[in-house]
């Protein structure tokens, strides 16, 4: 049995228009977003290009072109709005040149060697390439978060991406059932491809929503220096540590605290005293891996916890942090501020227990202050001393 072509068209055409209009009408409330632009243009080629197939009986070559490039086209430019929303460098040249060569293959099997069963391999191929692409990219940034709702839209793209394969794999075989058909294929997985494209709307939608929530949780769990609070840290920390203990790894601490920030609140007042905060946070931070942690334990007294990286590796990061601080100014009003700032490594080498880790750093940090300030100290190196 095979999914009726009209009424799989009709249903197709119901959906995507709908889904043109509900994006239109969240831009209305949410205002421009370069992503929802991206879904928002991508939905109305598919409108067009459905369209098309109902405006063409007896399609030319350039309407079958014109078909095929638009619902490609969307596809891309849906791949290109999940790059927006992630914050990720999108190559242009490059999704230009796919929908080009997409394009002149389809010329080919129109003009030169008519095929449609090679203008459908060709189409569930590159549709389903763009659906795994879209899966990779949210799977690489659930390794970033952490955060299991984001196997939502991974799981989607996975299955949309099968569901054209399959279809791939079902046209390749030739049988006389499917050929002339919409989709060529039994109708179990025609439903499957409907449903898959039905609840990309539905995707856009939760990713958007998800996105507040958590910038809600970032306001619940960060403060106005960009670094964790004290309790989420500790609790991501505690994650940090269990799965190294897992694997074998090695977590790293540093502690760190700033030299005489009394004085700069006492001498430039509490406002160039909160910029000061912000100054180093923003130091840390731009040297910090994807998966270290970086916290703030109250007042000028922050931590670090490197992944995978042991004391000598957290020793050098600590200096390169430092030697930071020190060359890169603050302006204020009263001139320029350069800062300086104590440092205390400890490895999970020493003592699998948190509270005992955190403690080393803190009097491998006490012991950098000790000495003047503006140093690293290594607790390996205090208990050579002792």
């Amino acid at each position: 049995m095979v999914v009726d072509g009209l009424t799989y068209f009709i249903l197709t055409t119901l959906v995507t228009v709908v889904s043109a209009v509900v994006l239109t009408l969240i831009r209305l409330f949410h205002g421009q977003k370069k992503e929802l632009d991206c879904w928002i243009i991508a939905s109305y080629a598919q409108v067009c290009g459905l369209a098309l197939v109902v405006l063409a009986d007896m399609p030319s070559a350039t309407e079958l072109i014109l078909q095929n490039g638009l619902f490609v086209g969307s596809f891309l430019l849906i791949l290109a709005g999940h790059h927006h929303y992630l914050k990720q460098r999108l190559n242009r040249t490059l999704l230009g040149l796919v929908l080009a060569v997409y394009c002149a293959f389809t010329l080919y099997y129109i003009m030169f060697e008519p095929s449609s069963k090679h203008r459908i391999i060709l189409f569930s191929s590159t549709l389903a390439l763009c659906c795994y692409y879209c899966a990779y990219l949210y799977f690489r940034y659930w390794r970033q978060q952490d955060n299991n709702a984001l196997w939502l839209v991974i799981s989607l793209y996975l299955f949309f991406g099968s569901c054209l394969m399959l279809r791939m794999y079902i046209t390749l075989q030739g049988t006389p059932e499917n050929r002339g058909l919409l989709l060529g294929v039994p109708t179990l997985l025609s439903l499957a491809i409907f449903a898959g494209n039905a609840l990309q709307t539905y995707v856009f939608y939760f990713l958007l929503h998800w996105r507040q929530i958590i910038q809600l949780e970032q306001l619940a769990n960060y403060d106005i220096t960009g670094a964790m609070r004290r309790s989420y840290f500790l609790k991501q920390l505690d994650k940090m540590t269990q799965r190294a203990q897992f694997s074998g790894g090695v977590v790293t601490v540093i502690f760190i605290d700033l030299d005489r920030f009394k004085s700069i609140n006492d001498v430039y007042g509490h406002d160039i005293g909160d910029k000061a905060l912000m100054h180093f946070s923003q130091i840390a931070s731009d040297n910090l891996r994807v998966g270290d942690l970086f916290g703030r334990f109250g007042g000028e007294e922050f931590v670090i916890a490197l992944n995978n990286a042991n004391a000598e590796q957290a020793n050098t990061l600590a200096n390169r942090i430092r030697i930071q601080l020190n060359q890169q100014e603050l302006a204020t009003s009263k001139g320029k501020l350069f800062m300086s700032a104590s440092f205390g490594v400890a490895s999970n080498i020493d003592t699998p227990d948190l509270s005992e880790l955190i403690k080393q750093a803190d009097e491998a940090m006490y012991q950098a202050k000790h000495q003047g300030g503006n140093k690293v100290s290594m607790h390996t190196m205090l208990e050579a001393t002792n």
